[in-house]
């Protein structure tokens, strides 16, 4: 089992050792933090860890809310039952949300948030009656252990108002209960975060060692806090109405220019999600994980995101033993009707999005090679196969995988479907319906590596993207070309880049439309897609089974029923139902 090295280099702390997330009770959190609790040293790391693995965990429901509601996810209800789930995937695909929401999880992510923001403060709090003597730690670490919970603390603000936009800013463990307090306005908020990003920025370790984080992996240091701001700055004209293009190519090329560190681009996509990414040096920010331990990516059970994008008896195909059956909920939006026929939407249909260029090595079927290597990105069409080649089966028939959704069950090989069946809808899906992408490797129980990759949060990629779109968006498509064929060049042999490169160095022609293609290729299944949609104006726009909406209210999230009963000064978000509300005369 990898053992991950968490909060300082000289305590090495096994990822077994994560508590569990399931319990999100703040108020048992709380009651360990009596005031004996702080002895040792160690006990200083064990209460700052807590909001850490928190964050971790919460990655589960944010992937969710971010991709179901994206035009390139889908979770079709399979063979009429599976998958309904009370119309909760249809609801998040056609934005149908609403205040008392059970199926859809919109509301975890300001439950959830607001509960590792509570743990954030409670041990900040705790932190400011202590001295570094009485720990037997230095005054610095003590020090650095407060930043660290303070960039934590600004990154669940960020989610939180790039999702609800009008949130409390909870700053304090103190007298005020956060169901208290009353929402600030979003410039309020997007003004807090940043001088936070900014203060924890000056005050922050840059990256020291030159062979990714190490034993530093899952710490804010500059460039994770940098990211944030590029982040805040990006989407800054949806946020508050007022565009930071520039701010945000100016902080993106801090990052680039290595004033935090040195980052550069693995030679290949897949390094920086594979078993050893803790040694990348792309990855700026991500979580421990491991097997034994925390490992809420790969989990086999309903939190999990990355076990729920592969075809059902996937397992069988990959030749893990150990975690369970795959349940497939995330598949890829289809290209095709059931007539052989392209769509013709200009948001999903990702597999063409990647046929597009020629040569593309992500573009191959997924396959374990063994010795922790593997190749292909995604579950092509055709039949589905165990290891030894034996076709496999569901509900009585072979499993044929399409790059389409209907009732095919025994005629997906031949293609062969009629009636009702032929329905191209998210209700009439079989579990031959749709393709899959797979980002991190499943490597076969046994092999080097088995499911032992760090969850990504933050990679040199996306600060070379947001700063492209940005150029793009002031005019400087040659720039933003520039930027952008320094990460594609690696998804293509060098004898297709003139076809493949964005102009000048290459023939392709970059505009918004391809640059917000360009984001879901690169960052497909990373849990971002609903912002970059926001960002260029999309996500109301029609795609695969989903109608145009009529107005943008759905950018941002409700608050459920049960959210705003809990604390009156809510305020709900516009567009949505509010609750009634009496006063008292």
């Amino acid at each position: 089992m990898k053992i991950n090295k968490i909060l300082t280099s000289s305590l090495i702390v096994a990822s077994v050792s994560f508590a569990s997330c399931t319990n999100l009770d703040e108020h048992v959190y709380d009651q360990v933090m009596s005031e004996n609790y702080y002895q040792h040293r160690d006990d200083v790391i064990r209460a700052v860890l807590r909001p850490f693995e928190h964050a971790f965990w919460s990655e589960t429901f944010k992937f969710e809310c971010e991709e179901s509601s994206g035009d390139q996810i889908i979770t079709p209800s399979r063979d009429f039952s599976d998958w309904y789930d009370a119309g909760r995937w249809e609801r998040y695909h056609s934005h149908a949300w609403t205040i008392d929401e059970g199926p859809c999880r919109i509301s975890e992510p300001w439950g959830g948030w607001y509960t590792g923001i509570g743990q954030c403060n409670s041990v900040i709090e705790d932190l400011k009656h202590l001295t570094a003597d009485q720990l037997g730690m230095s005054p610095e670490e003590l020090d650095y252990f407060r930043l660290q919970l303070r960039a934590l603390r600004a990154w669940y603000h960020y989610y939180l108002f790039d999702g609800y936009r009008n949130i409390i800013i909870y700053k304090s463990a103190g007298a005020e209960d956060v169901k208290s307090l009353s929402q600030a306005d979003p410039k309020e908020t997007f003004n807090w975060i940043e001088k936070e990003c900014l203060d924890c920025l000056d005050k922050l370790p840059s990256k020291t060692n030159g062979a990714g984080n190490g034993e530093r992996q899952g710490q804010f240091n500059k460039a994770a806090i940098a990211t944030l701001l590029v982040r805040l700055y990006l989407n800054a004209e949806k946020y508050i109405g007022v565009p930071h293009y520039q701010e945000c190519i100016a902080m993106a090329k801090r990052i680039t220019n290595g004033e935090f560190g040195n980052y550069k681009l693995d030679t290949t996509w897949d390094k920086v999600f594979d078993y050893n990414n803790d040694t990348s040096d792309e990855v700026i920010l991500a979580w421990p994980s491991s097997y034994g331990g925390s490992h809420w990516h790969y989990n086999g059970n309903w939190l999990t995101i990355y076990w729920r994008n592969l075809p059902v008896q996937g397992q069988l195909y990959l030749g893990i033993t150990d975690n369970g059956n795959t349940n497939p909920q995330y598949a890829l939006s289809p290209s095709y009707d059931n007539n052989g026929n392209l769509f013709t939407n200009q948001l999903g249909m990702v597999t063409q999005k990647f046929i597009k260029y020629p040569g593309d090595y992500r573009y191959k079927q997924y396959k374990n090679l063994g010795g922790g290597k593997r190749e292909g990105m995604f579950f092509l069409e055709g039949y589905l196969r165990d290891t030894k080649g034996r076709i496999l089966r569901a509900n009585n028939y072979d499993l044929y995988l399409l790059d389409r959704v209907g009732q095919y069950r025994n005629g997906a090989a031949t293609k062969t479907i009629t009636g009702v069946s032929s329905i191209s809808t998210l209700h009439n899906a079989d579990w031959n319906s749709g393709l899959y992408a797979v980002k991190y490797p499943m490597y076969s129980t046994g092999d080097i590596g088995h499911m032992e990759s760090d969850y990504v949060e933050m990679r040199l990629a996306e600060i070379i993207y947001s700063q492209a779109e940005c150029e793009l968006r002031l005019g400087n498509k040659n720039e933003a070309a520039r930027l952008l064929n320094s990460v594609r060049k690696r998804n293509y042999p060098q004898s297709y880049w003139p076809q493949v490169l964005y102009a000048p160095e290459g023939s392709i022609n970059l505009d918004m439309n391809e640059m917000l293609d360009e984001w879901g290729r690169e960052f497909l299944t990373e849990g971002r897609r609903r912002i970059d949609l926001i960002r260029f104006g999309h996500f109301q726009d029609a795609w695969w089974d989903k109608a145009t909406e009529t107005d943008s209210h759905t950018d941002i999230w409700p608050l459920t029923r049960t959210t705003l009963q809990s604390n009156l000064n809510l305020k709900q978000n516009p567009g949505y139902e509010d609750i009634q509300r009496t006063t008292n005369n």
